[in-house]
């Protein structure tokens, strides 16, 4: 399933009140996965559909959502499982945080690629519009 944690007690086990917080979050979890792989596949399609125009970006998006889907999925199946088995809570949680760390990382690349692209819009747009002014 994943890579093995090293833990100080394997034995741990959360109470029948933290595996309902935890059953609970990982059934929203499952719901938004399945959305987002979902609305990848849409953007898919009407991405294969705006080829003709040259455009690929609903193409890039849709692949990024179902990766978004697909890692939120692995996480919520790590977190279901620490409220339906005994005696591996501790390595369910840890396979679950790498998961969400996994989903994470690859949104702050994201966002701060999107934002290297935001300030090289800004300055060239600025320095277009000073070379550009017309009297």
């Amino acid at each position: 399933m994943g890579r093995k944690f090293e833990v100080e007690s394997d034995r741990y086990e959360f109470n029948q009140s933290h595996n309902h917080l935890i059953k609970d979050l990982a059934q929203k979890m499952r719901f938004v996965s399945y959305f987002l792989i979902a609305l990848g596949v849409l953007l898919i399609i009407g991405g294969i559909v705006s080829v003709r125009s040259g455009l690929i970006s609903g193409i890039i998006n849709g692949v990024l959502q179902i990766l978004i889907g697909f890692w939120t999925t692995k996480a919520a199946s790590s977190f279901n499982l620490i409220a339906d088995t005994q005696g591996n809570d501790i390595e369910n949680l840890m396979i679950a945080l790498e998961q969400l760390r996994k989903l994470y990382t690859l949104q702050y690349w994201l966002i701060l690629i999107a934002l290297i692209f935001i300030a090289i819009a800004i300055i060239t747009g600025l320095i277009l519009g000073a070379v550009n002014v017309t009297p």
